[in-house]
Parts: structure tokens; sequence; C-alpha cells
């Protein structure tokens, strides 16, 4: 992992096999353990708002988590409520309906996915090093999203191009009919409960401009300074970038990375 990234593992990894119950029941703990946190920052004032959208955000969680628990969700990685640790729950069924169990090279690239969030949850200390000076990414994470997903897919890449010659995609894992059906009607729109696909791609280009601009010790301040998290004009470049039809890649918070690292001493490198 660290070769990889530069960042150590935690000192504990829990990866359990767990029922789409408890799968519900880890997201619905974590969305109000998120809420309770954000309402414990924010001034006295804002806090019914606060009872308000978090009672919102439940309901639509409860609404969705039981398709995307069962059929849609390859896995998901939470922070554990009152502790310094993650855990990354797999359902079987919704690793059948998703394909990953057709072939060992999926699951290989979807628990080193989750591990990497795993390790980014070190890094932020569970986003905390943003979350004291920008409290709204606890339900609005902007985007985080785009660096811990985009960073998760950069690694799992470079890891099973190694071990298998060539990167795995895990979108190419043969889908079930059921997942098929759900993901037609729009069970898996970003939202609170995952991000969308346009996130994974275009976090991706966004890293891995990043990365090779300025190196793994420069890139890896992000996890501790949310000025340093990717803004939205940055995010809509790379997108721009994404859809061109010529190969470029995004400079704008690449740059902005590299001088924030100079500032500090780190140089770019290789």
């Amino acid at each position: 992992m660290k070769p990889t990234t530069g960042l150590d593992l935690p000192d504990v990894v829990n990866f359990p096999i767990v029922t789409v119950e408890t799968a519900r029941a880890t997201m619905s703990a974590e969305m109000a353990h998120l809420t309770r946190l954000y309402a414990d920052l924010v001034p006295r004032w804002r806090r019914p708002f606060i009872t308000l959208t978090s009672a919102v955000l439940l309901r639509d969680l409860h609404s969705r988590t039981p398709v995307l628990c069962e059929f849609l969700m390859m896995a998901a990685t939470t922070t554990v409520p009152g502790t310094k640790e993650s855990v990354t729950v797999f359902v079987p069924e919704a690793l059948h309906h998703n394909g990953i169990l057709t072939d060992d090279k999926y699951l290989t690239a979807l628990v080193f996915h989750e591990l990497v969030h795993q390790v980014q949850n070190r890094a932020s200390r569970h986003r905390e090093n943003w979350i004291t000076n920008k409290a709204m990414t606890l339900l609005h994470a902007g985007g985080i999203n785009f660096l811990e997903e985009g960073h998760a897919v950069w690694a799992e890449k470079i890891a099973t191009r190694e071990l298998y010659g060539t990167p795995v995609d895990l979108r190419d894992a043969p889908t079930s009919e059921q997942y098929n059906k759900h993901a037609r009607r729009g069970a898996s729109t970003a939202g609170p409960v995952g991000p969308s696909l346009d996130t994974y791609q275009v976090g991706r280009l966004l890293v891995a401009s990043a990365v090779e601009t300025g190196g793994l010790e420069s890139f890896n301040l992000v996890w501790t300074d949310h000025q340093m998290l990717p803004n939205k004009d940055e995010v809509a470049e790379a997108r721009t970038c994404l859809a061109a039809d010529e190969h470029t890649r995004p400079q704008g918070w690449a740059s902005r990375l590299q001088r924030k690292a100079a500032s500090r001493g780190v140089s770019a490198t290789d």
C-alpha cells in the first residue's frame, strides 16, 4: 500500500462480511453520527435546521438502502462511531449482482480500493483535518468525494496493473439482470449514499495529474489541509479534460497543490 500511495495502513483493518440489514444499519449509523457532529460544530441557532436536514437525509437513505445494499453497492467504507477506526462492509448478495465474485481479479481490485479508503481515513483523521475549519463538508462533501474516490481508483489501477499486467476495471464485471434493472431505474444516482460514476472518472484524472506534477509527498499534503481540497472550478476543468477528444491533463488543482507544497518546503519529485 505505501509504495503506491505513500500512506500508512491503519493499525486495525475491519473488513466484515455482513447481511443487507447490517449494511443498512451501518450506513444509517454513520449518517446520524455525521449530522450530530455537524450540529456540535455550528452555532446553536442553526441546530434546528440541522435536525431537519438530518431527518430528510436519513429518510432518503432509508428509502434507497434496501436496493442499494442488496443489489448495487460493491462495498461501503465508513467510520466506526466513537472510534478512530474504519470499517468496510461487504454484502455477498451485492457482490454477486455486481459480478465481483465471477473473477478473483475483480475482488482483488475492490478490496484494494476499499483499503485505500481506510488509509485515507487514517491520513485525514476521518476528515477531522478538514472538518475543523470546514464543517459543511460533513454533509456536503464537495471536492472530497472527487479526491477520495479518484485517489482510490488511481491507486487500484496501479496495484492491479502490477498484479495482472493490465489494470482491472471493476465496471467490466458482468452484472446481473436484477442489478441492471435497478440501475436503469436510477437507483444508483449520486446522493448521500454514494458518488456517481462521473466522480470516479473525474477524480482519477485530478489525482493522476496532481501526482504526476508534484509527486506523492506534495500530493499527500491534501489529507492535512482543507484549503488544498479541489474546488468547483478545478473539478470543472477536470470534467472538461475528460470529455475532450484529445487526451489532456487538468492543471489548475495540480499547480495549486504544487505551489502550496513548495511554500511548505516540499519539492516536486518524479
